[in-house]
């Protein structure tokens, strides 16, 4: 049900366009019937003109009641479901191998994780630390054009972790709005989504904060998005 959801979300237009098409035809039809029983001069044409007026107007209902329900769906349910938090289940694991932990001799004293660099002008003063499969976002990509329902791709694997979120701001002054949250550690994988059809279109502020067992903020990874209509 979520596909479909995100699907008729987003192609909302199209799918108008569709349903607008088909109504102007069976309108036509309903106009050529209804001249045809005006101007019938048996019994049997009009009811065969009665029958094409009753055939039409069924189809204009129904397509009535689609619309309808594409309006409900992108502007309502689409919005909740990008809003709904989405916690990961834990997953036990009856049969474990053993991992074989490397002594202190082998492993670099300087080993720590590469940051993922981002272009600083468009957030300047804004604390951002982006580190590969540690706190990243990876998908949309700094300063990448958006529309519609966004997935969000990255990692949420640091010390300590007990749950991540997903926020939101425009340009300038943070004013962080919260779009989703999630437990479980992620490592290039999906972080939910955002439903970003009702934002004006401009540059967005988009951070993927880390927090600790107690739900404390730990680090944050801010970029850059460019929403399109």
């Amino acid at each position: 049900m979520e596909y479909v959801i995100r699907f008729l979300a987003e192609f909302e237009v199209p799918i108008y366009l569709v349903l607008g098409i088909v109504a102007l035809v069976y309108l036509r039809r309903v106009l050529v019937a209804l001249q045809e029983k005006r101007s019938a001069i048996f019994g049997l044409e009009r009811e065969a003109a009665q029958r094409k007026v009753v055939a039409a107007t069924s189809v204009l209902i129904l397509v009535g009641l689609l619309t309808m329900g594409e309006f409900v769906v992108a502007t309502f349910l689409a919005g909740e479901l990008a809003q709904e938090p989405s916690f990961a289940t834990t997953t036990i694991e009856v049969l474990t191998t053993p991992t074989t932990t490397l002594s202190a001799e082998l492993v670099p004293t300087d080993a720590t994780p590469t940051p993922t660099l981002y272009p600083q002008a468009e957030i300047e003063g804004i604390d951002s630390h982006c580190v590969n499969d540690i706190l990243e976002i990876e998908s949309p990509a700094h300063l990448e054009e958006i529309g519609g329902v966004v997935e969000l791709i990255g990692s949420v694997n640091t010390d300590n972790f007990g749950s991540y979120k997903y926020e939101f701001s425009t340009m300038g002054e943070p004013d962080w709005q919260t779009i989703a949250a999630g437990s479980g550690v992620r490592i290039d994988e999906s972080l939910g989504s955002w439903y970003t059809s009702d934002l004006v279109s401009g540059e967005y502020m988009l951070r993927l904060v880390a927090l600790d067992n107690d739900g404390i903020e730990q680090s944050a990874c801010v970029i850059v998005v460019r929403v399109m209509d």
